[in-house]
């Protein structure tokens, strides 16, 4: 007669489940740890481009030639004294009631010792007589993405009719 064979229901010994348990938290340390690496050398060297172009900034240097009111619509003429171009304009007006309104144009650049007009700057009837407009240059850092001179702001103060 053969004997059977008693088939055994034990499972791994603990040492080998240990030692799969630490390889396994391992081996996601190491994921999340190569991740984060990419994470922060992007973040890195994005700031890294605002920071570049925030002291660009410092050689902003703006001239307003001209500034002037008609009805709802102003014109100004700004000249560029500096090697540096703007990319993009934030025109904002104080009215009467003393909130203030924005025009924001992405395409109102000024090239380098460039002076160029901007007209047609329409802003609500409601807002009133205009007498003064801060003008706050932004430069490109990547597409879609600016950064304001904020302490190059310049203020026009806005004549009668153009």
């Amino acid at each position: 007669m053969k004997k059977k064979k008693k088939m055994s229901k034990k499972g791994i010994s603990p040492m080998i489940a240990t030692v799969l348990l630490i390889g396994f938290i391992i081996s996601i340390i190491l994921l999340i740890l190569l991740w984060g690496r990419d994470y922060i050398e992007e973040l890195a060297e994005k700031k890294g481009a605002l920071a570049e172009k925030q002291n660009e900034c410092t050689k902003v240097s703006l001239d307003v030639v001209k500034a002037c009111w008609t009805g709802d619509t102003a014109e100004i003429v700004i000249r560029n004294k500096a090697n540096t171009p703007i990319h993009k304009f934030i025109f904002r007006a104080v009215g009467k009631e003393g909130s203030p309104v924005e025009k924001v144009g992405k395409d109102w650049t000024l090239g380098s010792l460039e002076t160029k007009s901007y007209d047609g700057l329409k802003f609500p009837t409601d807002v009133g007589k205009i007498n003064n407009m801060d003008i706050i240059p932004h430069l490109r850092v990547a597409l879609g993405h600016y950064v304001p001179c904020s302490k190059q702001k310049i203020t026009a103060r806005l004549t009668g009719n153009c």
